[in-house]
């Protein structure tokens, strides 16, 4: 902790040094989300629009101005700083990420787009390295489970992504240009706006970067030895329109979709071609004034074709899943109100690999209530599952808040969530368990949030146990339910904004323990603390980000330790004028050479320059 300690001391030193004797009171561009709106509308945490502080759950949201802000290049790096978040990467741009959310496993992360499921049914995960934060306009990241509301792979949390949508009636055009280490370029343009009752917006954009060598030598037969820098290209194109009916209704259709190239360290595979994509379109209306009926049709690809070191072909994994989704909302008076639909999902493969069964079904019914009780926040839900791999499954969540004053609230929730296997651990050839059991978990959480005009701050505490883990133990190294885990943390997070500064720090611990052996879970750090500071000084901006991890272990019985580590990045901005601004990074300022997941390279001392261009 010397090391976090220094660089947050560095950070405030080199801010106090550029701060002038009489400060004039301008509005701040925060490097992250400064003081939080307590009134800010989400939709992810009940399935229902609802202001942050009725909602029984911890949320973070990420909204356009900070993506540009921290100037990132993949969503994994977006995320990163987020509490209870933990990233860990198999070796630069475009390589494997792991995403964990309060400690749980990485395909325990819902993933949606737009409302779309996103992820793997081979893997059971969301290729999250591939989705191109040019695209996104917004993301709501709720901690915790919510099988109840959105059904399997909600059991650490959700991750909803909204892509960017146009408004106003003069058309908004956008260009960002820009390079750096690596041989990294970007080039993003676009153009959105509205017409009448008429939204519009698309953007284009294209990421290639040389990229570092992913991973150090490692010996014997599974061992690999290829000292190459692997590269990374991804093209992305986004489209999104609709048309609102007066107060009565709404059209609205999208398109996502990322393709390209990724290479990696491997034996017998080295390199993959994928693609990403979520289509869809969304109709809502109102029968009657206190009644809104929505229907959503969607589909979600998610495609690779791999190749050896050689370059030949070795495997393709295409996954396409079919989604519908009808849900009703009722207000029945100003403080209650009631939602209920019903989700379909078919999940398909189509593979090199002759899977033992290459499709199946799930139906989902859902409830909640919400209400308000003398200033007593009620939010109930439940949900029942039919899976045709393994039958069904109901859960339930339950969560109370209550505003002690203006500025001040506490809330405690209850949740039960669950996990179905993917494809590969039911049905792959040779490797699989068909008679496998969902993951299940349950979750208590009490919280306190406190806000005032400049500040606002909060401390949250969870325990989680999670029965029917699935492990491929020896000796025959199929997948079974064996684990059982128990994950207990508390997260700490506070804003800031003053005059013209702005400032965000995040801290949790978390104890992440396998009940059956008594060790650590694999890949998770128990400490992790972020602090942005951001200055704004009239047509320029500058910023740090102080990162730190704690050390963790790669293995499941903890004989291979992963160090601990901290980062310092500096970021600026320089506004020309009203439509053109300068940008510039240097991330791993003090070079400091780390990695998160063992033998996986890391970046070191890099920066990243980039020209923008806005219309209006």
């Amino acid at each position: 902790m010397k090391k976090i300690a220094v660089l947050a001391l560095l950070v405030g030193v080199v801010s106090c040094l550029l701060a002038p004797r009489a400060a004039a009171r301008t509005e701040a561009r925060a490097t992250a989300r400064a003081v939080a709106d307590p009134e800010e509308i989400i939709v992810t945490g009940a399935r229902v629009p609802m202001a942050e502080n009725k909602l029984p759950a911890a949320v973070t949201v990420l909204k356009r101005e900070d993506i540009e802000a921290l100037q990132v290049h993949s969503l994994p790096e977006l995320l990163q700083g987020v509490a209870g978040v933990d990233v860990t990467a198999s070796g630069g741009y475009g390589k494997t990420t792991g995403i964990r959310i309060r400690g749980s496993e990485s395909d325990h992360v819902l993933v949606l787009i737009d409302g779309v499921r996103l992820g793997s049914a081979t893997l059971g995960l969301a290729a999250f390295e591939h989705l191109p934060p040019a695209q996104i306009e917004r993301i709501e990241v709720v901690r915790g489970p919510r099988s109840s509301l959105w059904g399997s792979e909600a059991l650490g949390g959700v991750i909803h992504i909204f892509t960017r949508q146009g408004a106003g009636e003069t058309p908004r055009y956008s260009l960002d240009v820009g390079g750096g280490s690596y041989s990294a370029k970007e080039l993003t343009g676009g153009v959105s706006g509205a017409y009448g009752d008429f939204h519009y917006s698309a953007a284009a954009s294209w990421f290639d970067a040389k990229g570092i060598d992913a991973r150090q030598p490692v010996p014997g037969f599974f061992g690999v030895d290829q000292p190459d820098a692997d590269g990374y290209d991804n093209l992305s194109v986004h489209a999104r329109g609709g048309y609102h009916f007066g107060d009565s209704g709404a059209l609205d259709v999208f398109l996502l979709r990322a393709e390209g190239n990724t290479e990696f360290d491997g034996t017998f595979q080295d390199e993959s071609d994928f693609v990403q994509q979520v289509a869809g379109g969304t109709l809502a209306f109102r029968p009657l004034r206190r009644w809104q009926t929505s229907l959503r049709l969607s589909e979600s690809r998610d495609e690779t074709d791999n190749f050896n070191p050689a370059g030949d072909f070795a495997s393709r994994f295409d996954t396409r899943s079919r989604q519908l989704s009808w849900q009703n909302d009722l207000t029945l008076n100003e403080s209650h109100g009631l939602a209920f639909g019903v989700d379909y999902r078919n999940d398909r493969v189509s593979s090199s690999t002759a899977y033992d069964r290459a499709s199946r079904d799930n139906l989902g019914l859902f409830g909640l209530y919400h209400g308000n009780f003398q200033g007593h926040q009620l939010v109930a839900s439940v949900r029942w599952d039919d899976d045709q791999a393994f039958g069904d499954k109901t859960t339930g969540g339950l969560g109370w808040s209550y505003a002690l004053n203006d500025g001040l609230r506490l809330y405690g929730s209850y949740s039960a969530a669950y996990k179905t296997p993917s494809f590969n651990e039911l049905f792959f050839p040779g490797f699989s368990n068909p008679d496998l059991r969902p993951e299940t978990a349950v979750s208590y959480e009490a919280g306190l949030d406190g806000w005032h005009d400049w500040f606002a701050w909060s401390l949250r505490g969870y325990h989680t146990e999670v029965d029917d883990l699935i492990v491929f133990a020896p000796p025959t190294y199929l997948p079974h339910n064996v684990n059982e885990a128990r994950i207990t943390g508390v997260e700490g997070e506070f804003s800031a904004r003053w005059r013209d500064w702005s400032a965000l720090l995040a801290v949790e611990y978390l104890d992440p323990k396998d009940r059956t052996t008594g060790k650590r879970l694999a890949r998770r750090t128990r400490q992790k603390l972020t602090l942005d500071v951001t200055r704004d000084l009239g047509p320029f901006s500058l910023g740090a980000r102080v990162f730190a991890a704690g050390s963790r272990f790669d293995d499941a019985g903890n004989f291979v330790k992963v160090n601990g580590f901290a980062t310092l990045d500096l970021l600026g901005e320089w506004r020309l004028n009203k439509r053109l601004s300068l940008r510039a990074k240097v991330a791993n300022l003090l070079d400091k050479d780390y990695q998160t997941i063992d033998t996986y390279n890391s970046y070191d001392r890099n920066f990243f320059v980039s020209f923008h261009y806005r219309s209006r």
